[in-house]
């Protein structure tokens, strides 16, 4: 049986491919601030960062019911 504070360590703690993802993410927005216009590439841009913050989102998501499910008790 795992202990809270590992089952709250694997819940809470970000991958390194969740990661790479934000890191990305950050270098699209710093991308789209610096180029000051809006085009249809950008717009594609903004539709793939909300997708992977969507899908991110779900994953973690996803972590939480799981773990509830399974009678964990969490803050």
């Amino acid at each position: 049986m795992k202990t809270r504070q590992s089952i709250e360590k694997q819940l809470f703690s970000l991958s390194e491919e969740d990661k790479k993802n934000l890191q990305g993410l950050v270098e699209d927005i710093n991308m789209i601030i610096n180029k000051k216009a809006i085009g249809e590439d950008t717009l594609t841009k903004l539709t793939n960062i909300l997708t992977v913050l969507g899908s991110l989102k779900d994953n973690y998501m996803w972590r939480l019911l799981r773990a509830a499910k399974q009678n964990h008790m969490l803050d």
